[in-house]
C-alpha cells in the first residue's frame, strides 16, 4: 500500500490554482500534533491547582449540592464543547473563537467574543501568575512573603513565559505537558490516599432536599465553570496542527474529559474529607503534606499562565492579520512565531501585579477585577459561539435539528449563569465588575472605531486558513 501510495504521489501534479499564501503566512504550519493542542487546552485549566483549592470554597458555597454543580458544569463544558467542534470541523484558525463567531453573526459580534476572549485570557494570565508566584514566594520564606520576592518571582517567571512564548509552538506546549502532568498525577494520588484514610465516605455527594436552593446551585455552577475555561484554548492552535480538522475537535474533547475526570474525584476526596472532619476540609489538613501541595498549585497555575497567554498570543495574531490590532501583533519571527507580540502579552502579563505590589497592593487587589472580568470573559465568548453556530451551518446548508438542539441547550445554560453571576457580583463586588465591563467596552469600541473607519479591515474580519498549492497535489495528469 506504502508503494502504490508512493507511486500515486509522484505521477500526481502540483496544484497551482489554490494560491501561494495563506492569510496567516509565515506562521509555522502543521508541524504540531494532537497531544500539543491537548497540552494547551489542559493546562489552560490548570485542573491541578483549581482542584486543590476549589471544592472547599464549592462546599462552602452550595453546601451538599457542590458534586453536583460539577457534574452540571462538566455536561455544559462538554456541550460547548461540542459546539466548538462543528466549527472546528470546518474552520482552522488563531482566533478560534472569535473567527467562529464572526462566521456566524458577522464582524460586531466576532468582535465582541474577541475581546471577551482576549480580557479572560489574560485576566487569567495575570492572576495565575501572581498567585504562583505568591504561593512559591511564601514556601521559600517560611511564612508570609516579603513583596519584594513575590515582585522578583513574578517578573521572573514573566520572562520565562516570554522566552517560551518566543521559542515556539512545540516547545510551549511540551513544557506544558510536563508541568501538568506531573501536578495532575501527584493530585489523583493526594485524592486517592484522602478517600481511602477516610473510609471513602461519600456522604456528602448526596444532595439534601432540605438545602435546594436554585440560587445557590447557579452561583455554584459559576464558580465551579472557572475550573474548565481555557479549554477551547487548544482551537487557536488550527493552523499550526497536522489535520486540524481531525486533531483540533478531538482534543478539545479529550482535554474536556479529562479535566473532567480529575475534577470529579478530586472533589469527591475532598467532599468526603469534609464528612470526615468537618473543620480539615482540605486535602493538606489530612495528608500533612502542606508544603507539597502548595509546590503543585504553583506549577498548575503557572502553566496556566503561559497558555492562556499563548492562546492571547495567537488570537492578537489574527486580529493583527485582519487589520483590528497593530501589525507588530501579526508578526512571526524566523521560526514561523508570532515572537514579538507574545512578549508584549507576557510583559503585560507581568507587569500589572507587578505594578499594584510595587504600589502597595495585594493580589487581592488584582483579582477584584480579573475574577469578574475571566468569568464574563469566557462565559460570553462561549454564549456567542453557542449562538453563532446554528445560524453559520444554516448559512452553508448543513444545520440540523440535532445541531440545534447541542446549540440551544449549551446556550441557555450559559445565559442563566451569566445573568445570576452578574447580578451576584454587581451585589457584591460592584466596582471590579464595572471596571471589567469598562475594559471590554472600551476595546470593542476601539475595534468598532476601525471596522467604520476602514472598509478593508471589515472586509478581512474572519478570515481563517486555507490549502495552499504547496500543501495539496492534484490528480495524475490526464492524456
Amino acid at each position: 500500500m506504502s508503494s502504490a501510495l508512493a507511486n500515486a504521489i509522484e505521477r500526481a501534479r502540483p496544484r497551482n490554482d489554490l494560491g501561494t499564501s495563506s492569510p496567516f503566512a509565515g506562521l509555522h504550519r502543521r508541524h504540531a500534533h494532537t497531544i500539543d493542542v491537548v497540552a494547551q487546552s489542559v493546562a489552560a485549566t490548570a485542573p491541578a491547582g483549581v482542584l486543590l483549592i476549589h471544592p472547599a470554597a464549592a462546599f462552602a458555597r452550595s453546601g451538599s449540592f457542590a458534586f453536583l454543580d460539577i457534574a452540571i458544569t462538566i455536561t455544559l463544558v462538554v456541550g460547548v464543547g461540542l459546539v466548538i467542534g462543528m466549527f472546528a470541523r470546518r474552520i482552522s484558525s488563531t482566533g478560534s473563537l472569535y473567527t467562529f463567531a464572526v462566521r456566524g453573526l458577522g464582524p460586531h459580534v466576532g468582535l465582541l467574543t474577541g475581546a471577551a476572549l482576549g480580557v479572560g485570557y489574560l485576566a487569567v494570565a495575570m492572576n495565575t501568575l501572581a498567585s504562583g508566584s505568591t504561593r512559591l514566594a511564601s514556601i521559600m520564606s517560611g511564612g508570609d512573603a516579603p513583596p519584594w520576592l513575590v515582585i522578583a518571582l513574578i517578573a521572573g517567571f514573566g520572562a520565562v513565559i516570554a522566552t517560551v512564548v518566543a521559542r515556539g509552538l512545540r516547545m510551549s506546549t511540551r513544557v506544558l505537558l510536563i508541568l501538568e502532568s506531573i501536578a495532575v498525577i501527584t493530585v489523583l494520588g493526594l485524592s486517592v490516599a484522602a478517600l481511602s484514610l477516610t473510609s471513602w465516605d461519600v456522604g456528602l455527594l448526596i444532595p439534601r432536599a432540605s438545602e435546594v436552593s436554585l440560587e445557590a446551585i447557579i452561583t455554584g455552577v459559576a464558580f465551579a465553570l472557572i475550573g474548565f475555561v481555557g479549554f477551547e484554548s487548544g482551537a487557536a492552535l488550527g493552523p499550526e496542527t497536522r489535520r486540524p480538522f481531525a486533531a483540533v475537535p478531538r482534543a478539545i474533547m479529550v482535554s474536556v474529559g479529562a479535566t473532567g475526570l480529575v475534577m470529579l474525584v478530586g472533589t469527591a476526596a475532598q467532599l468526603s474529607i469534609v464528612a470526615e472532619r468537618p473543620g480539615a476540609a482540605s486535602l493538606a489538613s489530612v495528608t500533612g503534606l502542606a508544603g507539597l501541595i502548595d509546590v503543585i498549585v504553583a506549577i498548575s497555575f503557572l502553566a496556566c499562565a503561559l497558555a492562556m497567554t499563548n492562546a492571547a498570543t495567537r488570537l492578537a495574531f489574527a486580529m493583527s492579520r485582519e487589520g483590528l490590532m497593530p501589525a507588530v501583533f501579526g508578526r512571526v519571527s524566523r521560526r514561523g512565531v508570532p515572537a514579538l507580540g507574545g512578549v508584549l502579552l507576557a510583559s503585560a502579563v507581568t507587569l500589572v501585579p507587578v505594578v499594584i505590589l510595587a504600589w502597595g497592593g495585594s493580589r487581592q487587589d488584582m483579582r477584584i477585577v480579573t475574577s469578574p472580568a475571566s468569568i464574563l470573559g469566557f462565559v460570553l465568548a462561549y454564549a456567542l459561539v453557542c449562538a453563532a453556530a446554528p445560524v453559520f451551518l444554516a448559512r452553508i446548508g448543513e444545520l440540523t435539528a440535532r445541531a440545534v438542539v447541542l446549540t440551544v441547550l449549551p446556550l441557555a445554560g450559559l445565559l442563566c449563569v451569566l445573568g445570576f453571576y452578574l447580578a451576584a457580583t454587581l451585589r457584591d463586588n460592584p466596582a471590579g465588575l464595572l471596571w471589567a465591563v469598562g475594559v471590554l467596552a472600551a476595546v470593542v469600541v476601539a475595534g468598532s472605531v476601525r471596522i467604520a473607519r476602514h472598509p478593508r479591515v471589515a472586509a478581512r474580519i474572519g478570515v481563517h486558513d486555507w490549502p495552499t498549492d504547496a500543501d495539496c497535489i492534484d490528480g495524475p495528469a490526464r492524456t
